[in-house]
């Protein structure tokens, strides 16, 4: 997204959830958002990458491979119009990102809370584990089922990620 597009050009990415699998893919989701982009999530499997440039070029990638990616660039109207009408189709579907994002919160009970509220205190697990009352392994597995269901793969992402949501503390 450059800043030499004309004022009114209004870029639209749709992804599938797949685009949302780790902390990363979601931070780069809301950088293209915030500079303008309509981001949307789609149920629907969509292919690994197609752009349609002013509804006069079509590009299609290929899945990444050790030795690239393939590409196919075509100006033939019929497909061009055919993938635009099947995009908006999908398009109109979709969810935007935040509406999705919002939509996949996972339940937390009174346990979930405490010890979401215990990580985001700085104390060391042998500290949490005692104000809490249970042992320390005891509290090492709950954080580990928490960063699951928040799916993270760090105490830091499970508090980023509890944040996004708006989760209760």
């Amino acid at each position: 997204m450059r800043a030499a597009v004309p004022a009114d050009f209004i870029p639209r990415k749709l992804f599938s959830p797949v685009a949302l699998a780790d902390e990363e893919a979601r931070a780069h989701l809301r950088r293209v958002r915030s500079k303008g982009a309509l981001v949307r999530i789609s149920r629907s499997p969509l292919p690994y990458e197609t752009i349609l440039v002013d509804r006069r070029v079509m590009i299609l990638a290929g899945q990444e491979t050790p030795t690239g990616r393939e590409y196919t660039v075509t100006t033939s109207q019929i497909l061009v119009d055919g993938v635009h009408s099947l995009f908006q189709a999908i398009w109109d579907a979709a969810v935007d990102l935040e509406t999705y994002l919002l939509s996949d919160v996972p339940h937390l009970d009174a346990d979930g809370r405490m010890i979401l509220k215990a990580l985001g205190s700085g104390l060391t697990d042998e500290s949490a584990a005692k104000r809490l009352g249970v042992s320390l392994r005891t509290y090492r597995r709950r954080v580990a089922e928490l960063m699951a269901k928040l799916e993270a793969d760090s105490r830091f992402q499970a508090g980023l990620r509890a944040g996004e949501l708006g989760l209760p503390r």
